[in-house]
């Protein structure tokens, strides 16, 4: 079995923040748009605390921020919102982090909900649709389709998401195919559209999520099902041109499997698969239907707009 990562958040942080760090460390807190939301709200209330206690407000956002990447290094969004609100820290204090908070935040909604409304657009004549692990904007877009669709929800090992998704989907008013991930293939031949979560995606269009979802779309070419990808611009990693599988070092941070293996045995237990853009058909963002080719210069623009 795998060892647990042992890290602890400072003694010193208000419970939001402490909250924050152990549901991402316990999975409680999946998918990349609702912990960044999360994050936002932990870094905003230790900006708080720092300055109740006439600590170094920039240091210690500076920290926190470092700390709650590390539990998902490869998660461009996190180290997007980071990077825009430690700069605040620095300009302005404990205002200057509120301010930006709010503000990251409200443009953010506004992104996710323009997401949401393309991405079920999109979608509005597809009867049968297939999910793989959790992903907050895929369940808000089966929850805005309208009308009741065919959901096929793979089981999403390691991190063992699908139970919930198919809840989330079935709440939805969607009728549920539970399948395990492996079984994909005798399926797949009725599936209309893959849609993906989205960890993060890179300049030329192509992305990282959970494993698992290479093999889905390497099937999916092969049968002709369109990958559509929903995903807000700042999940866009601009620092890095192309998603590099050697470069995508996030683990499990709990033990599995559960079941005792022999002595000896390795365990593969990294999360993240790099899916290149020739497997994305097309990308939901809040600036439309795009094409992989052309989402990376859009992103690049949301990145350098200034939050006013």
């Amino acid at each position: 079995m795998t060892t647990p990562v042992s890290r602890a958040a400072p003694s010193w942080w208000p419970p939001g923040a402490v909250g924050c760090f152990d549901d991402l460390m316990a999975y409680r807190l999946v998918g990349a748009s609702a912990c960044a939301d999360r994050i936002t709200s932990a870094l905003s209330a230790v900006a708080v605390e720092s300055e109740r206690r006439r600590r170094s407000v920039a240091a210690d956002v500076e920290a926190a921020g470092d700390l709650l990447c590390d539990l998902k290094p490869d998660t461009a969004l996190y180290r997007n919102i980071v990077r825009v609100i430690a700069r605040s820290a620095s300009d302005g204090g404990g205002e200057g982090v509120r301010w930006t908070c709010d503000r990251l935040s409200g443009r953010r909604r506004a992104a996710q909900e323009e997401v949401v409304r393309v991405a079920a657009a999109a979608l509005a004549d597809t009867e049968v649709l297939l999910v793989h692990d959790f992903s907050s904007m895929v369940v808000r877009i089966l929850g805005a389709l309208g009308t009741a669709r065919r959901v096929v929800v793979t089981s999403g090992e390691p991190l063992g998401q699908g139970p919930r998704v198919a809840r989330l989907a079935a709440a939805a008013g969607h009728a549920v195919t539970y399948v395990p991930d492996m079984s994909v293939g005798r399926v797949i031949g009725e599936v209309d559209t893959f849609v993906t979560g989205v960890e993060s995606f890179y300049r030329d269009g192509s992305l990282a999520n959970t494993v698992g979802s290479l093999s889905i779309g390497l099937l999916c070419r092969h049968v002709g099902v369109p990958v559509l990808a929903p995903a807000e611009l700042l999940k866009c990693d601009g620092d890095v041109p192309t998603a590099v599988r050697a470069r995508l070092t996030a683990r499990l941070l709990t033990a599995w499997p559960r079941d005792p293996l022999p002595g000896g045995a390795a365990v593969v237990d990294y999360v993240l698969d790099a899916v290149p853009a020739e497997l994305v058909t097309s990308y939901a963002t809040e600036e439309g239907v795009l094409p992989p080719s052309e989402v990376g210069a859009h992103a690049a623009a949301a990145l350098a707009e200034p939050l006013t």
